[in-house]
């Protein structure tokens, strides 16, 4: 049987199903203890974008003119990755500042 070498988009995928179905392999000892510190600051980072990846496809709808801001809220509210969003986005708000200058 050959052997086939994932992607980084394909292994953040196969992270994605794992944590969809609440696969304790992903962060289980018996699982961690085989790798490296290296491999695991890597599967930590895998995992982070797993989730994100997972957190705006949550919320992921058409936005026009028509959503009310209420609507776009209760469906941000209604998330179970919520606080996961408002960080990402507290941090996307904070980058654009510092680009703009407006802090230093």
């Amino acid at each position: 049987m050959a052997s086939k070498t994932l992607s980084v988009k394909e292994l953040v995928r196969l992270f994605e199903i794992l944590i969809e179905r609440n696969a304790p392999i992903v962060s289980h000892p018996e699982f961690r203890n085989h790798l490296s510190r290296d491999e695991n600051l890597f599967t930590n980072q895998t995992i982070r974008q797993a989730n994100g990846n997972i957190a705006y496809r949550s919320v992921d709808f058409k936005v026009d003119d028509k959503v009310t801001d209420e609507f776009f809220w209760q469906r941000i509210e209604k998330t179970p990755y919520t606080e996961l969003i408002q960080d990402n986005a507290a941090v996307a708000i904070l980058k654009m500042a510092e680009k703009l200058k407006l802090i230093g």
